[in-house]
């Protein structure tokens, strides 16, 4: 599923959809495509929620480890330690 097609899912109210498909992907493979993701984010407010209610410590530990995906998973990981 390419970031158009993510973003137009989210926009007709198929949230659980590209949700359910986006945690099915491992931690790895999921990284790019919200890389890939992150210029639609903002785009609307139903995008802004979608993603900063399910992949906000992705995107955030994206950013915050420069779009180094094998740091962002450190990253990432380290969050969720931390968060139970």
């Amino acid at each position: 599923m390419n970031p158009l097609r993510i973003t137009q899912l989210i926009e007709v109210g198929a949230t659980s959809r590209v949700r359910a498909y986006l945690k099915r992907l491992a931690l790895k493979e999921r990284l790019p495509v919200l890389h890939d993701c992150i210029p639609y984010v903002a785009t609307t407010p139903t995008n802004l929620r979608f993603f900063q209610e399910n992949f906000a410590q992705e995107i955030g530990a994206l950013i915050s480890a420069g779009y180094d995906y094998t740091k962002a998973e450190s990253l990432y990981r380290a969050a969720k330690t931390l968060k139970k």
